[in-house]
């Protein structure tokens, strides 16, 4: 129990302290000192947070930042922008991978679908467009990740998940949209081993969305 109490006192203290700083940041460094904390202790604490989903880590500065739910209000871009930008990659990204494609735009508790194409297969499907998506799916997930083209996978339901991906490339700043590709496990859990060809073709479709004239991201 005490041990219990004393996590949880650690990750209350945590986050306020990241909340204090919710553009520039905390360090690991910073966090383990002012908390007083052990830096095994520190390490696990900003893993578990991370798992969650409720801190981005910045590998080249070492800084952390709130995520999720806890980041700073974003603008999302425009969804009509964004949609008429994606569309032929998103459509591309589909036919290459015999799979569905998802594109959504944060909010502040998880993330908006603003553009669906089904997986070529002419199976029935039910069009996902304008539907929210919570803080743990991949989708929202992967706006929480470092920004460094990092993939991310979450169970969608039974033999199913997704695959997603930050519109954008590495920055201090978060990036408001996300792509993902959403079919069998057993090709988008990197846990199979099968996964490589579909992160490959997630990530360059995703990098020439970014690309896109007057697609910026959020700040």
């Amino acid at each position: 129990m005490n041990r219990s109490r004393a996590l949880a006192g650690n990750t209350a203290a945590a986050l306020r302290l990241l909340a204090q700083h919710p553009d520039d940041g905390v360090t690991v460094r910073g966090l383990t000192t002012t908390l007083h904390l052990p830096a095994r202790t520190a390490c696990a604490l900003v893993d578990s947070l991370r798992a969650e989903g409720l801190v981005r880590h910045d590998p080249g500065t070492d800084v952390l930042r709130p995520a999720g739910p806890l980041a700073p209000a974003t603008t999302p871009p425009d969804a009509n922008l964004l949609r008429s930008s994606a569309m032929n990659w998103a459509d591309r990204l589909a036919a290459h991978s015999g799979l569905s494609v998802l594109l959504a735009v944060a909010l502040p508790d998880g993330v908006r679908i603003v553009h669906h194409v089904f997986r070529p297969d002419n199976s029935p499907q039910r069009l996902l467009t304008g539907e929210t998506r919570p803080a743990g799916c991949a989708l929202a997930r992967a706006l929480a990740a470092p920004h460094d083209r990092r993939c991310v996978y979450a169970p969608e339901g039974p033999g199913t998940g997704s695959l997603a991906v930050a519109v954008g490339h590495p920055d201090p700043v978060p990036y408001a949209a996300t792509l993902a590709l959403t079919g069998p496990r057993a090709l988008l859990d990197p846990s199979t081993g099968r996964n490589g060809r579909y992160e490959a073709l997630l990530r360059e479709a995703a990098d020439a969305i970014a690309a896109e004239p007057g697609l910026t991201p959020s700040r």
